[in-house]
């Protein structure tokens, strides 16, 4: 191809080049977000109701929202990675009012999740804390219900399945802990009997789920050993070979004893040159004058068929081998004895 006009000579165009580099990084990317693997994460969710025990007003209720993304399988040799939880959580107008006579105009803290993770197989459980940051809220006044949210991680590379079956996800408990009220100025509001901190114990409500996820751990392959086995291939074996055993008597071998018995008989049967009794039949034979066997194909054919008395046509084929050879052998010998003027009867 020649190049564009205003080009000089002898430069090529990288144009092509940088396109395909474009194209192949942009499969990568597409791979990278798709993902493929097994092990895609799907959203969870869970919502429970605690009471809790708060400075000055006691016992309240809260209700947490607890979110995340996990996957609904894994395989038997992977380890548990770790996930991003976030939790929003219903605070009552009755707490707001509480840290409002105090002067408290924003909270903020941390939240401790129980997690209890049920592992395949008999293998036990396994209690995790997922600790969350709770961020800065502000307390609505006049005094309202309000939400507080928190984030965080779970634990990742601590559990690796160690069989197939099925993992489930239990969140047993909630504590708030290092709960900071602040004033107008941003200075930490002492709550009595607490500090500049405090920290409140929650109880799970009676009736409360606890089950946030269950992941399907299968064995190597990604089948699961409890799942049934397959059924076994139902083909029937093949038929064996139905071609017939070639005949043991080969009339063409010297070591066969019928091969030779037609020939020798018909060789002391006389001069007058047919082939013997015994050849005739089908065995062998040729002429014993000539000491060639002009016939041999033809009788040791013929005997072939005629020894083994499997059917009719054997006897007939036999019968025609005879009469060819007394044909051949008169063809042969009759007009030799004409011309020496022997007689023929």
């Amino acid at each position: 191809m020649g190049n564009r006009m205003g080009e000089p000579p002898g430069k090529v165009r990288a144009r092509p080049a940088r396109a395909f580099a474009l194209t192949g990084v942009a499969g990568v990317v597409l791979a990278l977000i798709g993902g493929g693997g097994s092990a895609s994460a799907e959203p969870v969710s869970l919502t429970q109701k605690y009471t809790c025990k708060f400075p000055i007003i006691s016992n309240d209720g809260i209700e947490a929202a607890i979110t995340t993304d996990m996957p609904a399988t894994m395989k038997v040799g992977e380890t548990v990675p770790e996930y991003d939880i976030k939790a929003v959580t219903k605070v009552s107008a009755r707490a707001a009012q509480g840290l409002g006579v105090m002067g408290a105009v924003t909270l903020e803290g941390k939240a401790t999740a129980d997690v209890v993770v049920t592992q395949p197989g008999g293998d036990g459980t396994l209690p995790i804390k997922v600790v969350n940051t709770v961020a800065k809220a502000d307390i609505p006044d006049p005094a309202a219900p309000f939400e507080v949210t928190a984030t965080g991680k779970s634990p990742g590379g601590l559990l690796t399945w160690g069989a197939a079956g099925d993992a489930a996800f239990d969140v047993k408990g909630l504590k708030l802990h290092d709960m900071i009220a602040r004033d107008a100025a941003g200075k930490p509001v002492r709550l009595p009997p607490n500090g500049d901190e405090f920290t409140a114990e929650c109880t799970l409500d009676a009736g409360q789920k606890t089950l946030l996820h269950t992941m399907k751990i299968t064995g190597d392959g990604g089948t699961d050993p409890s799942d049934p086995p397959t059924d076994p291939p139902t083909d029937p074996p093949t038929d064996p070979p139905t071609d017939p055993p070639s005949d043991p008597a080969d009339p063409t071998d010297p070591s066969d004893p019928g091969a030779t018995s037609g020939g020798s008989s018909g060789g002391d049967s006389g001069t007058s040159g047919a082939g013997g009794t015994s050849g005739a039949s089908g065995t062998s034979g040729g002429s014993s004058t000539s000491g060639t066997q002009l016939d041999t194909q033809v009788s040791d054919g013929s005997g072939a068929l005629a020894s083994t008395g499997r059917s009719g046509i054997g006897l007939m084929l036999a019968a025609a081998g005879g009469l060819g050879a007394a044909g051949i052998a008169a063809f042969h010998y009759l007009p030799r004895r004409l011309r020496r003027g022997e007689p023929t009867g």
